[in-house]
């Protein structure tokens, strides 16, 4: 497995991992509305903002399949999303691109980080030394509402 920036040319895979990864490890604690509202809207030009304002990592195999994606973004001090494709869950991938985006936000000199964690991602980023703060709700496009857990880090202590 290896990592680096997204570019538009991954657009369409990016989608394909994201809905999948969404649809199958997060299917236990969201409705099927919310699953079908969140996932209608990833196209591939969802990911146009983000590919030109953020850091957008992809992690890959030998044969350039995607496995993973991350996002930074650095203005907010956020990590915006890290989602990987259910195939490759539990394999380090998820940990591999969270540590790859915590040293970007410490080489930006960002040293606590925020994430609003979906519920099934919780117990991952807690794991990674993430303090849960307060429940939060991610608003779609139509109106729903996903219960997300906004968490922070503080990237000094584990700076050493």
């Amino acid at each position: 497995m290896k990592i680096r920036k997204a570019s538009s040319a991954d657009k369409e895979n990016i989608s394909r991992l994201h809905i999948a990864s969404i649809r199958e490890l997060c299917a236990k604690h969201y409705t099927r509305e919310q699953l079908n509202a969140w996932t209608r809207i990833l196209t591939p030009s969802v990911y146009d903002q983000a590919l030109k304002e953020k850091i957008f990592l992809v992690a890959y195999d030998s044969q350039q399949d995607l496995l993973g994606l991350g996002i930074l973004d650095a203005g907010n001090a956020e990590i915006s999303a890290v989602y990987i494709h259910p195939d490759a869950a539990g394999k380090g991938i998820g940990s591999n691109l969270l540590n790859e985006l915590e040293k970007i936000a410490r080489n930006s000199n960002l040293f606590k980080i925020t994430v609003h964690s979906t519920l099934n991602a919780k117990g991952f980023y807690m794991a990674h030394g993430y303090a849960e703060q307060e429940l939060t709700f991610h608003n779609l496009p139509d109106g729903s509402k996903l219960e997300c857990i906004r968490m922070n880090k503080d990237l000094l202590k584990d700076a050493g």
